[in-house]
């Protein structure tokens, strides 16, 4: 089969690889859309050369379920990125993310997978394949479960710090729940597709004050919700300055280490704070019932590649010229 390996410093080349087969309680599934995410950029910039890549976004086509008495050949599924150990009581549960055994989606960027059946979510004849690798993966999945801990309301302002992928579909999201949704960045490119995507306002920070910008958007009261999407401290900085009192944060940025006055930024504003990873394994019903009632999700997919053109996919992802891109194998 053919598959990405990341080389490293900004290159990656498509090679043969042997075909996997799947062991007992795995299925083998052909994959037809793989989504490019953001946290691939740091082994696309890293110095180190991967045995292959760490796409995690994929969805296809079981062609072999010899070994599962969950699927069928022929099921379409998409793989969600956290495989739980399938047997914990957080399995048991639908909260893969929890599992102490918990491993990761290695290699997605291919033609063939081989995945435990538990992994695997049902993807609806009417539900594309690019449409569905956002949905079992991240791109998705992030800004659902993010929104469901959030506690706004339609007309709350919501400012997104950061519109990459991730940011993106939080913008997305937001607007679709009815939030007044303050989209910022330094990207023009990104900025104008925020707006695409619902943002009511954009603001570029590499040419207005932020904290001013936001300001004057909600008649000084700051915003009920900040999504920090940069990964960066000044993001989680300028978050804080951006929430308004007995406002919330929710971290999508992972960020190593930042600088918090917890008496100053949290205690006496009522704040608060929390962090979001992946969605939830039981969530992923629910988004689909969104995208049936109509959340545009084929709005954040701004390009398609084959995967013999990977590297121009990377090379574009890298300079902030896509929103969510696929690979067609």
């Amino acid at each position: 089969m053919l598959a990405v390996k990341f080389l490293g410093r900004g290159a990656v080349a498509v090679q043969e690889y042997p075909d996997p087969r799947p062991d007992e309680g795995q299925v083998l599934v052909r994959i037809r859309a793989s989504a490019l995410c953001g946290s691939e950029l740091h082994a696309y910039h890293g110095e180190s050369e991967l045995a292959s890549n760490p796409g995690h976004e994929p969805a296809g086509v079981v062609v072999d379920a010899s070994r599962s008495r969950r699927w069928r050949e022929g099921d379409r599924v998409g793989i969600h990125a956290v495989w739980g150990c399938g047997h914990c009581q957080w399995c048991a549960q639908g909260i893969y993310t929890f599992c102490d055994a918990k491993g990761g989606c290695p290699g997605a960027h291919a033609e063939l997978m081989a995945v435990p059946d538990h992994v695997c979510v049902p993807l609806p004849d009417d539900i594309p394949f690019d449409v569905g690798a956002l949905l079992a993966g991240d791109g998705l999945g992030v800004p659902y479960h993010t929104s469901r801990r959030l506690p706004t309301r339609g007309g709350d302002s919501v400012v997104v710090i950061g519109c990459g992928p991730i940011g993106l579909g939080n913008v997305l999201l937001q607007s679709f729940f009815g939030a007044r949704v303050i989209a910022l960045d330094r990207v023009p490119a990104r900025l104008q597709m925020a707006r695409d995507l619902g943002a009511a306002a954009v603001v570029d920070v590499g040419a207005a004050d932020p904290v001013l910008a936001v300001r004057d958007l909600t008649d000084g009261r700051l915003a009920e919700a900040v999504i920090e999407a940069t990964g960066r401290p000044e993001g989680f900085a300028l978050a804080l300055a951006l929430v308004g009192k007995a406002g919330t944060i929710a971290c999508n940025g992972e960020n190593a280490e930042v600088t918090l006055h917890v008496g100053e930024h949290l205690i006496r504003r009522d704040i608060t704070l929390f962090g979001s990873w992946f969605y939830h394994f039981r969530e992923y019903p629910e988004m689909l019932e969104l995208v049936r009632r109509g959340l545009p999700v084929q709005k954040l997919i701004t390009a398609h590649y084959p995967l013999t053109q990977a590297s121009q996919a990377f090379a574009d992802f890298a300079a902030g010229n896509t929103a969510k891109a696929i690979l067609e194998p």
